[in-house]
C-alpha cells in the first residue's frame, strides 16, 4: 500500500481549505462593516444639527418663480445662489452661482456677499464685507428681496 493521499484526498482538502478561507473573508467584510457602521452612527450623532436660527420671507421674488411670502429657515451656515450646491437655489439669471452666504458667529447672524456680479444688498446698501443681521432686515439677493424674520 503506497503511502500518502490520493488524488481525489487532495481535491477535498484543497475545497474544505478554500471553503474555509472564503467563510473567513466573509466574516473580515461582516467584521469591518459593523466597525465601519458604527464608526458613521458615532460620528453623525457628534455632528451638531442644523439649527434654525430665522428665516428669510420672500418679498419681491424678482425673476423667479418663488412666491412673495415663502420661507426659507436660516441654519448656522447656509449660502443663496443659482448654483445646485446652495441652500436656497434662486433660478434667477440676475443671481450668480454661489452668490450670499448667512452664517451665525459669535451670537450674531451674519450675511455676506461671495463675490458675485450683482452683488448683495442689506436695507438698499450694497455689502463690501461680513456685515451682521438684525431682525426685519431686507436682504436683496440679485433681484430677490427677503425679509428676515424670526
Amino acid at each position: 500500500m503506497a503511502s500518502g493521499l490520493t488524488f481525489d484526498q487532495f481535491l477535498l482538502i484543497l475545497r474544505i481549505a478554500m471553503i474555509a478561507v472564503l467563510y473567513l473573508f466573509i466574516l473580515q467584510v461582516v467584521l469591518v462593516s459593523r466597525r465601519d457602521l458604527k464608526f458613521a452612527v458615532q460620528y453623525q450623532s457628534a455632528q451638531p444639527a442644523k439649527q434654525i436660527i430665522g428665516h428669510l420671507t420672500v418679498m419681491d421674488s424678482g425673476t423667479t418663480k418663488l412666491n412673495p411670502g415663502k420661507r426659507f429657515d436660516i441654519f448656522t451656515d447656509m449660502t443663496l445662489g443659482r448654483g445646485p450646491t446652495n441652500t436656497v437655489i434662486l433660478e434667477s439669471t440676475v443671481v450668480s452661482g454661489e452668490n450670499t452666504r448667512i452664517y451665525y458667529e459669535n451670537k450674531s447672524l451674519w450675511v455676506e456677499d461671495l463675490g458675485s456680479k450683482n452683488g448683495t444688498f442689506v436695507n438698499e446698501q450694497r455689502l463690501t464685507s461680513p456685515r451682521a443681521l438684525k431682525l426685519n432686515d431686507v436682504v436683496r439677493v440679485g433681484d430677490v428681496r427677503f425679509k428676515v424674520t424670526a
